[in-house]
């Protein structure tokens, strides 16, 4: 799968090698989507994201997109949380995000 070492600076670690791969089957991400959300662990622009991936801009929002609808997220911050508090308390957090989804509206 390449390089999963996620991190926010060089010297801090969000999940090591073997929980990132857990994460990525667990929530059905296929592989360029995991590749954009490690990117975004590293607090990396959509820009910086589609120089470092090869791919065009809008590829990477496209992606984002389908990210934050799968997920029911408004934006990256959110997928962000979204992601770490599924590590943290696995497929409870899926229905608890759903839930609470539905009662704001």
């Amino acid at each position: 799968m390449g390089c999963v070492k996620m991190t926010f600076t060089q010297d801090m670690q969000i999940f090591d090698e073997k929980e990132w791969e857990k994460l990525v089957e667990e929530l059905s991400l296929p592989p360029r989507q995991s590749q954009i959300i490690q990117h975004l662990f590293q607090g990396k622009s959509d820009k910086q994201i589609a120089q470092d991936m090869g791919i065009a801009l809008p590829t990477v929002r496209t992606h984002l997109g389908r990210l934050f609808e799968k997920f029911n997220t408004q934006d990256r911050s959110e997928l962000i949380l979204y992601i770490i508090n599924y590590f943290r308390h696995g497929r409870e957090t899926k229905a608890y995000h759903h839930k609470q989804l539905h009662h704001n509206y």
